[in-house]
């Protein structure tokens, strides 16, 4: 089975088909995915925008249970920058 972290981009753009048919068997999100999602409605440009991207939030809120971005991973992230 193939797994992935996906990445904000590909959550927005999760109806696309050619996205649905890229993402592998096993899929979750980062804390900092739901984050920068979260940041999207508050930097719309238009009520409609701002709707599409709540929606999407929530979307993802209801999809995925976060994997958290604590301290461990700070330090990982780290040492791979």
């Amino acid at each position: 089975m193939t797994t992935g972290l996906l990445d904000t981009s590909v959550v927005i753009d999760w109806d696309d088909s050619a996205v649905q048919r890229a993402l592998p068997e096993e899929i979750s999100v980062s804390a900092i995915t739901l984050a920068e999602l979260a940041a999207g409605p508050m930097l719309a440009s238009s009520v409609t925008e701002q709707a599409n991207r709540q929606a999407r939030l929530q979307q993802a809120e209801a999809t995925f249970e976060p994997i958290p971005f604590d301290a461990a991973a700070a330090r990982s992230f780290g040492q791979v920058v």
